[in-house]
């Protein structure tokens, strides 16, 4: 068993990654260029490639992470996120519990769960943070469904000590809401990803987070 990874703090920003939301540019310039701006925590969502393929990119993208001390999370596959060294791995809500996990590859790992509703919430224990969504209509995932409201995450947060991300159509204009409302980050993904300008984008976002009154970012244990 892997001895544990001592006390964590939570990032107040977490960037759900993919090649396509940045399309036409590089994953990896755009992902450089948010970890310089002050990205800290990052999860590549990648559905589609190869297992090969998705080893080869996510092992890129954990040497940009490991250049600015930052957690990079493999979506799905905590066999891959342990073979190249990534902080962990996110699970889907349909995928397996975080405490199997947590037995094939010891209490190191950092694992974050998606969750959408107050059953899927319960059931992310285990796990050291959640995503909640879609607080807004989001806009990587148009058709997706009408957002819940960030009063929605306080109904379900308030009855756990589990930190949750807010996640679908954040704005930095909405960043304040979901903060006084229980998030303990924002999640975001097309917002940083397809910016004009990826540095601007991440600075308005922690700006917003920061300059919201609120309670101390959560520790992960």
């Amino acid at each position: 068993m892997n001895e544990p990874r001592g006390v964590l703090s939570l990032p107040p920003l977490y960037l759900i990654a993919d090649r396509t939301t940045c399309a036409p540019r590089n994953l990896e310039d755009v992902l450089a260029e948010a970890l310089d701006a002050g990205v800290r925590l990052v999860q590549l969502r990648e559905k589609q490639l190869e297992m090969r393929e998705l080893r080869h990119l996510a092992a890129r993208l954990q040497w940009h992470a490991s250049n600015y001390e930052a957690r990079l999370l493999v979506n799905t596959h905590a066999g891959i996120a342990r073979d190249i060294g990534a902080a962990g791995v996110h699970l889907p809500s349909s995928g397996p519990a975080p405490w199997t996990i947590r037995q094939q590859h010891g209490s190191h790992m950092l694992i974050g769960r998606s969750t959408h509703n107050k059953k899927e919430f319960r059931e992310a224990d285990g796990a050291d943070f959640v995503t909640f969504s879609p607080i807004y209509s989001p806009n990587s995932k148009p058709g997706y469904g009408p957002g819940t409201g960030p009063r929605a995450l306080r109904r379900v947060a308030e009855r756990s000590s589990l930190p949750a991300y807010a996640l679908g159509g954040i704005t930095p204009a909405r960043v304040a809401a979901c903060k006084r409302n229980g998030a303990a980050g924002i999640a975001v993904m097309s917002g940083i990803l397809a910016a004009r300008h990826v540095s601007s984008a991440v600075r308005a976002y922690l700006e917003a987070w920061s300059s919201t009154p609120g309670p101390r970012h959560p520790q992960l244990p």
